[in-house]
């Protein structure tokens, strides 16, 4: 499924954890970038900003990939939509975040599950 977050595009795309480890390998050689607990960690979701992609795992039961879906979208709106490159929160601007993006989150997971 595409979405749009404040104009920038992603697709949901869902994945076995073993693609999605490939996938990522195959990303960290091209950006230099590594996650030292690649093989073995799990990862029920993962986005990708300069990709537009959001990743999450396809194994997952419903209620799990819903709250997975919406984790990820939080990710999605804070990159996309703070501009500041600070990531120390305070609980007022948590709140905020939470607040100013609960719709567009509910809105697109509400379209995921219904497609």
């Amino acid at each position: 499924m595409k979405i749009e977050m404040n104009g920038i595009k992603y697709t949901i795309k869902e994945v076995s954890q073993l693609k999605y480890k490939e996938l990522r390998q195959e990303e960290d050689k091209q950006t230099g970038v590594e996650i030292p607990d690649l093989k073995t960690g799990v990862y029920y979701g993962a986005s990708h900003h300069y990709q537009g992609i959001i990743y999450l795992d396809k194994s997952l039961p419903k209620d799990r990939k819903r709250k997975t879906l919406m984790h990820e979208l939080a990710h999605c709106f804070i990159s996309e939509c703070i501009t500041h490159t600070e990531k120390n929160y305070d609980e007022e601007m948590v709140c905020d975040i939470v607040a100013n993006s609960h719709d567009i989150i509910e809105n697109i997971v509400k379209r995921y599950f219904r497609e």
